[in-house]
């Protein structure tokens, strides 16, 4: 097994500091030269991995106020997880999600294939209905493991302060770090289609996403079905 470098280990002792909630929401890091004492490394290497966080978007550095934790506040939600605009623009308009159901279950061969856990065991499934302008434009069909998610309630749900991201870091400390997606072309279903105003077995797209945690487990299973009508994918590569 190939050995960690300086900065690799302090980047894994911090985000195991963030998991373990030694850095609450809202409360700043250490200073660098009070962390590299710490690590007993430079703060050259304390910096690097500190680099690296931030391009994972895992923690964030604000101007003269500190290092913090990345919050997934609405605007992070729009802006790195929200994949959906009109044809005719790039604006990311801001999303109203309504919850259809939520209900307890066994986890399918594939839930627990994307998820890491056993056949059979206990799950959320839950539907939600995306709209933007009014519009249902997508609907998500998310799973989640109830060990991970305990006491889940469609009160709780519905009634969390911000994004569903936000909800499973704040409540549950399950921060999701990066997503993994894949899309297929794929036909509307009756209940589908009648929310998205399509007839049944019109064209959509599915987005297929795993979502992870910041110690790089499977902690979401999603697959939104998109009308695509007016509306498209997005995606945007920074380099």
């Amino acid at each position: 097994m190939k050995s960690l470098t300086a900065y690799q280990e302090v980047k894994q002792k911090i985000t195991a500091d963030l998991v373990r909630g030694r850095f609450p929401i809202g409360q700043a890091l250490p200073a660098e030269k009070d962390l590299s004492q710490e690590f007993d490394v430079s703060i050259g290497t304390l910096r690097k991995a500190v680099d690296e966080l931030v391009a994972e978007g895992i923690v964030i550095r604000r101007q003269g106020k500190g290092t913090f934790q990345a919050e997934h506040d609405s605007k992070r939600q729009l802006y790195y997880f929200f994949h959906v605009v009109r044809h005719d623009a790039d604006k990311k308009i801001t999303p109203r999600v309504e919850l259809a159901s939520l209900n307890s279950a066994l986890a399918s061969r594939e839930e627990a294939m994307k998820l890491d856990i056993k056949e059979g065991t206990p799950v959320w499934r839950i539907v939600n209905r995306l709209y933007l302008e009014e519009q249902c434009v997508m609907i998500d069909q998310i799973t989640l493991d109830k060990k991970r998610f305990k006491n889940l309630t469609r009160t709780i749900f519905e009634n969390r302060q911000g994004s569903i991201y936000q909800l499973y870091q704040v409540k549950y400390g399950q921060s999701v770090a990066r997503t993994r997606e894949r899309l297929r072309a794929g036909l509307a279903g009756k209940q589908f289609a009648s929310w998205l105003e399509l007839k049944p077995q019109s064209p959509v797209i599915t987005i297929r996403r795993v979502a992870f945690n910041l110690q790089d487990e499977p902690i979401e299973w999603r697959i939104s079905t998109v009308n695509t009508t007016q509306h498209e994918y997005f995606n945007e590569l920074v380099v």
